[in-house]
C-alpha cells in the first residue's frame, strides 16, 4: 500500500514543525502580516495542522474545498486578500518545507496539492470587491 504524503512527510510531528515554521515566515512578512493582526494563532495553526493531515492525505468527497476556503477567508478577501497573497504563501510554504529538509519531490508534491487553490482566492477577491 502506497504511504499518503502526510505519512512520507513525516507525520504530525513534521507537520507541526512544519505550521510553526510556516507561521512564524508568514506574520514576520510585511506583505502578510496585516492578515493575522488580532487572531488567535493557537487555533489558527490548529486548524491549518488539520487541513494539511487532510490535504496530504485524502480530503473527503463531501467536502466542498472552494466554498469551505471562500468561507474560511472571507474576513481576509474583504481586508483585500487575494491570489497575489497566495503566491506568497505558497512560496512560504515552499521555503518552509525546504528549511525542514523535506526532499524535493514530496514538495513537489505538496505544491501539486495546495497550488489548484489559487483559483479560489482570485474568485474569493472579486467577490468580496464587487460586494
Amino acid at each position: 500500500m502506497v504511504k499518503s504524503l502526510f505519512e512520507r512527510i513525516g507525520g504530525e510531528a513534521a507537520i507541526e514543525a512544519a505550521v510553526e515554521l510556516f507561521y512564524e515566515k508568514l506574520v514576520a512578512d510585511e506583505n502578510l502580516k496585516k492578515f493575522f493582526e488580532g487572531v488567535n494563532m493557537d487555533n489558527l495553526k490548529a486548524h491549518q495542522r488539520k487541513f494539511l493531515q487532510l490535504a496530504f492525505t485524502k480530503i473527503p468527497e463531501d467536502v466542498q474545498v472552494d466554498k469551505l476556503m471562500l468561507e474560511k477567508h472571507d474576513r481576509l478577501f474583504k481586508m483585500g486578500l487575494d491570489e497575489t497573497h497566495f503566491d506568497m504563501v505558497a512560496g512560504h510554504l515552499v521555503a518552509t518545507l525546504q528549511a525542514l529538509q523535506v526532499k524535493s519531490d514530496l514538495i513537489d508534491e505538496a505544491v501539486a496539492i495546495v497550488g489548484p487553490l489559487r483559483p479560489i482566492f482570485q474568485q474569493g477577491a472579486e467577490m468580496a470587491k464587487s460586494a
